[in-house]
C-alpha cells in the first residue's frame, strides 16, 4: 500500500481527489488530509506518508512554505496548482509531479504511476530542495503571466496590472487599459506569483503594483494610477512605508 496525505485549503478539491484516487488506485491508502500547512506538517511528521498531494496556493502558508518546514523531505510530492507557467517549467525541469486544477483523471493516472515508480525504487525526492531554491529566486526570465479565467487563460504583462482585489475564492485583476479580468486564482496565489515583482499586499483582499501608486493618505488609503482607492490595513502600514524606497 502507498500511504497518502492530501493537503488543500478547499474541501471540494480534497474530496474530489480522494474520490478519484479511491476509484482508480486500490493500492493507495489515504491516511489523512489537512486544510493548512501547520496541520499538514504535524500530520506528515506523525504519519510518515509515502506521497503527499500538495496544493500550492493556501492562505497564510503556501505549499512551498510547508515543504521548507522539513529539513529533508523523505516523501514524494505531487503539486496541485492553477496555471503558473514559471512554476510548471520548474516542475518539468526538476522532474517533480504536478496536477493542474481542475484535475484531469488521465493526468492523475500518469503522475501517480510516475510517483509509484519513484517510491518503489526508493528513489529519494532530493530535487525538492533544489526546486524550492529555484522558485524562491526573485529573478524570473519573463514578466508575462497567464491568468486563468472561466473561459481559459489571458496573458498579460505584469506591468499592465495595476492591482488585484480578492473576492472569496476569486480575484479581480485591474489593468492599465481600464479593463479587468475575473480569475479563478485566489488573492494568495497572486501574491505568491507577484510579490517579487514590486507588488505589495496592503490588505487581506488587496494586492497593488507599487509602480502604480500615486498617493498615500495617512488615514490609510492608496490612490492608484487608474483613480481607484485601496485601503491599507493597520498592521500593514509600517510595512508599506518600508517599501517606499522601492517606488
Amino acid at each position: 500500500m502507498i500511504r497518502v496525505v492530501l493537503v488543500d485549503d478547499e474541501e471540494y478539491p480534497r474530496l474530489l481527489l480522494k474520490e478519484l484516487l479511491e476509484e482508480s488506485f486500490p493500492e493507495i491508502e489515504i491516511i489523512g488530509d489537512a486544510d493548512n500547512a501547520d496541520d499538514a506538517y504535524e500530520m506528515i511528521e506523525n504519519e510518515e506518508p509515502d506521497l503527499v498531494f500538495l496544493d500550492i496556493a493556501m492562505p497564510e502558508k503556501t505549499g512551498f512554505d510547508l515543504l521548507q518546514m522539513f529539513d529533508h523531505p523523505d516523501f514524494e510530492v505531487i503539486f496541485v496548482t492553477g496555471y503558473d507557467q514559471y512554476a510548471l517549467d520548474a516542475f518539468n525541469h526538476f522532474a517533480i509531479g504536478y496536477l493542474l486544477k481542475p484535475i484531469d483523471s488521465s493526468m492523475l493516472t500518469e503522475v501517480v504511476l510516475n510517483a509509484k515508480k519513484r517510491i518503489e525504487s526508493k528513489k529519494s525526492n532530493a530535487n525538492i530542495q533544489e526546486l524550492l531554491q529555484h522558485l524562491s529566486s526573485s529573478t524570473r526570465k519573463t514578466n508575462r503571466i497567464g491568468i486563468p479565467t472561466m473561459e481559459g487563460l489571458e496573458f498579460v504583462e505584469m506591468n499592465e496590472i495595476i492591482r488585484c482585489e480578492g473576492d472569496q475564492k476569486y480575484t479581480k485583476v485591474y489593468l492599465t487599459n481600464r479593463t479587468n479580468i475575473l480569475s479563478s486564482y485566489n488573492i494568495g496565489e497572486f501574491r505568491r506569483i507577484l510579490e517579487h515583482h514590486n507588488f505589495f499586499q496592503c490588505h487581506k483582499s488587496h494586492l497593488v503594483n507599487l509602480n502604480h501608486v500615486r498617493k498615500y493618505n495617512k488615514e490609510g488609503t492608496l490612490h492608484m494610477s487608474d483613480d481607484s482607492s485601496v485601503p491599507v490595513s493597520k498592521r500593514k502600514k509600517i510595512e508599506f512605508l518600508n517599501q517606499l524606497p522601492r517606488l
